[in-house]
């Protein structure tokens, strides 16, 4: 949009839309809340980063680009819990949402007095500040304000100024490049005003950190490669494949390079089961084994959540692929069953591929940086774990029916139904 002077698209209309069940849909829904509201209490009282201190113990918060183990006491400073305690300043929620994850920070003093608006969630603290070594919540909140402001990912951002941090420190960049900026871990205000930069493309490291961390390290050369966390371009989201070994499978594969939410299957090594996709149970973490199918099979109803225009969180609040289906024949009449409706979402993974390949891209691009498949973290949750991304890559592309360079063979391309492509 931005190449090509694009500022918005808007649509507007006045057509009342017809429900064919709306009675019905009420009622499913009256029926789902009360245990919805109850299994998402954490949720609402901490926002989304009042996970941040758990997931350190578990081994899955970023820290140091990817480095370090463990951060037990830089965690407690940046979680929800402490954001909730000192410049916590609201709530605010999605339109009918029973949930709530929202919260609003208000800085009255120091530095940043005067920021104030939606807090920092929890990819957010993590990738500006675990990521960063930076512990100071105000600092991060100012970041985040600026990318806000400026229309820009936190995850991104984050990873760009660790990938300088890193950059920094083995000297491949110096204050030559910097403007005389110490980029050094845990400064804050390094951190703030290298966002700053990014954002308005000020300075050699403005304009160098602006293409993200992929074109930055080639730009760089070298070693610079070694360190540049990223899959297919994307920078990676706060969730470590070491901790859960779904998300490794999840990262190489998502179309649009790492993401957690395309596949969004680390919920159910921990926290929820899908009995009606054959989950009854959570998976062990560190176990490789049903990991393809698995992932195979939540990106196809992520694909589902996307286009319904579903919050995942829901997924915690316990609505299953079931309750779906029951919610879109209230609305659509449409006499459709759960198979059916999991084929639309393969289809929709599958296109999506398919236009991938298109631009070249193959099995050459389902990777992960070497930094995450050969070095352990080795501490607390993680313990000795390493994703064997290899089998379940072979595995998942017999499961998707695709050929041995990524490629959906022709018989997959007709089984969903998308043979004029």
């Amino acid at each position: 949009m931005v190449s090509k002077s694009l500022k918005a698209v808007v649509v507007k209309g006045d057509r009342k839309q017809n429900i064919a069940d709306e009675k019905g849909l009420l009622n499913a829904i009256r029926d789902s809340v009360p245990e919805m509201v109850k299994r998402t209490a954490h949720l609402r009282k901490y926002g989304t980063s009042g996970s941040v201190e758990a997931l350190e113990e578990m081994g899955d918060l970023p820290i140091k680009n990817w480095q370090e183990r463990t951060w037990q006491e830089g965690a407690s400073k940046i979680s929800g819990k402490r954001m909730v305690d000192t410049i916590y300043s609201g709530d605010y929620y999605c339109k009918t949402c029973v949930i709530g994850c929202g919260k609003e920070a208000r800085i009255t003093q120091g530095r940043y007095a005067g920021v104030e608006g939606a807090a920092a969630e929890h990819e957010t603290v993590a990738m500006l500040g675990s990521l960063c070594m930076v512990d100071d919540l105000e600092a991060i909140s100012m970041a985040n304000q600026l990318c806000n402001q400026y229309g820009m990912d936190t995850i991104s951002a984050g990873a760009a100024v660790a990938f300088a941090m890193e950059a920094y420190e083995r000297g491949l960049i110096g204050p030559a490049d910097t403007d005389g900026i110490e980029l050094s871990w845990g400064n804050a205000e390094a951190m703030v005003e290298i966002v700053r930069r990014i954002g308005e493309r000020t300075g050699n490291i403005g304009r160098l950190l602006g293409e993200g961390v992929r074109k930055a390290a080639e730009a760089l050369g070298g070693l610079a490669l070694e360190f540049a966390i990223h899959v297919k371009g994307m920078e990676l989201p706060a969730h470590d494949p070491r901790a859960f070994g779904s998300l490794a499978l999840g990262y190489a594969t998502s179309n649009r390079g790492a993401c957690h939410l395309q596949a969004y299957s680390h919920p159910l090594e921990g926290w929820i089961t899908m009995p009606d996709l054959g989950y009854p149970e959570c998976l062990d973490p560190h176990n490789d084994e049903g990991k393809a199918v698995m992932v195979a099979r939540l990106q196809d109803l992520m694909c589902m959540f996307d286009s319904l225009k579903l919050c995942k969180f829901s997924l915690f609040g316990g609505i299953s692929a079931t309750d779906l289906v029951a919610y879109l024949h209230c609305i659509t009449g449409w006499d459709m069953d759960l198979e059916e409706f999991m084929k639309i979402g393969d289809r929709i993974f599958t296109l999506k591929r398919l236009y991938n390949c298109r631009c070249g891209i193959g099995n050459k691009d389902d990777i992960l940086p070497p930094r995450l498949l050969t070095s352990a973290r080795g501490d607390r949750g993680a313990v000795d774990y390493l994703p064997d991304l290899g089998k379940m890559l072979n595995e998942y592309y017999q499961y998707r029916g695709w050929k041995e360079d990524g490629i959906p063979s022709d018989e997959k391309i007709r089984e969903v139904g998308l043979d004029d492509v």
